[in-house]
């Protein structure tokens, strides 16, 4: 039996607050679908104002039947109210859904909206299930970010093998990666990846293992174990452990020559230790002698003073007799009066001359201790210069390396100035160097990071080396843990940079890293303790390869 396709027209309707019209579910899902009935329509499902199908049926009181839309716009929009058809006034009030027509309407058998894909027929009031298992239904595939439209009996195979934004297992780690990205992960990032040595060796090594693998891979460039020796081998590690195994009397006299240089070294600095102590001993004594003298003459100045005082009660003493003998005089004297008064004016002067003489002698005392005084205080400045130069000698190193005690370190970090370490040398006649960090940070690293650089100096012998300066050079803040973990970075020399040049003045620019270690990663490390009991290690190491001594 043929069948007769009524199109069904969209619909969108809203709420009324007369409640007459209301949405119907149904009408949603068929929005934009052409519906086709088994057979055709009686005119009771057809709404005679707008000639589609009668969804939400309305009826009048005078027994027509109207769509919602249309029943809405007679309602809102005819001046009357009046049915189009017969002209009768239709009520508000008198307007009704007629369920009795839409049940019959919802039991009559329909094509599936995909046919003629899909075949099925069932009843309308079922076509909204059928659309949700349907086969030919066409949906949009559920993989974020995939804009494809396909049927759903083609969507699992879609997801499964087609989509570009499916995702897939990484075959090493086993993570779940968008397939457009996984060969990229695979060959640049996957840590499990296995893949080629960078040296070039017959193995392959997981990425993430790579650098544990350079510490033993035979093609892996490295120095001789004798380096700071002075070897100056510097080959691949196999062709390495060969020299190491067959150069073995070379090494050896490698080791002899630099043994018997530290024992030269160790002996010049005992001889400088012991002339550095006899010349203490003799500071000390002379301290002492000025010392003794300098109490003995606190002494006589306590005495002086003590005999200037007596002095002083004398004078008080004469000028209350000399008032007496202005009295007397001015009264009538006899013969033996003047001679007695003589004779005690003569006494006078003498104790007078006497009093002047002890000033003179005090003033003289006086001079003395103060010259004495100065000269203990020169001493004093002389013993403590030797005592520094004492210690800078015994921390200054000769061999390219050096470990830097920072005490105080919470305090220096707060005041924020410039900390320069004691100088240190690549050899006894070699290049000189400090290092300087600011535990606070320097410019933009204030505040936030440890700001670490060395510095060429001027010294004595820079007429006779080679210049620029050409040796890598390595900073470290040691870990105090025992764990080992330092943090360390080096730099290779700049040739065209001045700073690398012989030095015109006390010191080059400093050179290094301003943004070395966080303050974060610097006072709370996981497995390392770089300040502890406030106090830090600095180690910074020159590498002398190359570097003769003079």
């Amino acid at each position: 039996m043929a069948a007769e396709e009524n199109e069904c027209p969209k619909f969108q309707f809203s709420q009324q607050s007369s409640g007459l019209v209301r949405s119907w579910e149904l009408e949603s899902v068929l929005a934009g679908r052409t519906l086709s009935f088994v057979v055709k329509l009686d005119d009771q499902f057809v709404c005679p104002a707008c000639g589609g199908v009668v969804f939400n049926p309305h009826q009048t009181g005078c027994g027509h039947i109207f769509c919602s839309p249309c029943i809405r716009v007679i309602l809102e929009n005819n001046e009357t109210s009046k049915c189009p058809f017969d002209g009768i006034l239709i009520k508000p009030e008198e307007v009704f859904q007629d369920n009795c027509c839409k049940r019959e309407l919802l039991n009559l058998e329909v094509f599936c909206t995909n046919s003629p894909a899909c075949s099925q027929t069932i009843p309308l009031c079922n076509l909204q299930d059928h659309l949700k298992s349907c086969q030919y239904e066409a949906l949009q595939c559920p993989n974020s970010s995939c804009t494809d439209i396909l049927l759903r009996k083609n969507l699992p195979d879609h997801q499964r093998s087609h989509c570009s934004y499916r995702t897939e297992l990484c075959r090493y780690c086993q993570k779940p990666y968008p397939v457009s990205q996984l060969t990229d992960h695979e060959k640049t990032s996957c840590p499990e990846a296995e893949v080629q040595c960078p040296n070039k060796c017959i193995h392959l090594v997981k990425r993430h293992k790579l650098k544990d693998h350079a510490d033993e891979c035979p093609e892996q460039e490295t120095d001789c174990i004798y380096k700071k020796y002075g070897c100056t081998v510097r080959n691949k590690r196999g062709q390495v452990k060969v020299h190491e195994q067959t150069e073995f009397n070379h090494h050896v006299l490698l080791l002899l020559e630099s043994n018997s240089k530290l024992i030269k070294q160790v002996d010049q600095l005992q001889q400088d230790f012991a002339a550095q102590q006899g010349e203490l001993k003799e500071r000390n004594l002379l301290v002492s002698n000025l010392k003794r003298e300098v109490s003995k003459c606190d002494t006589t100045v306590s005495a002086m003073q003590r005999s200037v005082e007596e002095q002083r009660e004398l004078v008080s003493s004469v000028k209350r007799e000399l008032k007496d003998l202005r009295d007397v005089l001015e009264a009538d004297l006899t013969k033996e009066e003047l001679v007695s008064l003589r004779a005690s004016l003569d006494s006078l002067r003498e104790q007078v001359a006497m009093t002047q003489s002890l000033r003179e002698h005090l003033g003289a005392l006086g001079q003395t201790c103060q010259s004495h005084t100065r000269l203990l205080d020169i001493h004093v400045q002389q013993l403590q210069c030797s005592e520094q130069r004492f210690q800078q000698l015994e921390s200054t190193s000769y061999d390219g390396k050096l470990i830097w005690k920072v005490h105080d370190y919470h305090r220096k970090k707060e005041a924020g100035t410039a900390l320069n370490s004691p100088p240190f040398y690549t050899s006894h006649s070699g290049y000189k160097l400090s290092a300087r960090v600011y535990l606070g940070g320097e410019g933009t690293a204030r505040g936030t990071h440890l700001s670490l650089y060395v510095m060429l100096m001027r010294g004595d012998f820079d007429s006779l080396l080679p210049w620029p300066f050409r040796q890598n050079v390595t900073l470290a803040v040691l870990d105090q843990s025992g764990n080992r973990n330092h943090v360390s970075l080096s730099f290779t020399p700049d040739l065209a940079s001045n700073n690398f040049r012989r030095p015109t003045s006390e010191t080059n620019a400093a050179l290094g890293f301003p943004r070395f270690i966080t303050h974060a990663d610097l006072e709370a490390p996981r497995n390392a303790a770089y300040v502890r009991d406030d106090t830090l290690f600095i180690k910074v190491k020159v590498d002398t390869t190359g570097l003769e001594d003079l």
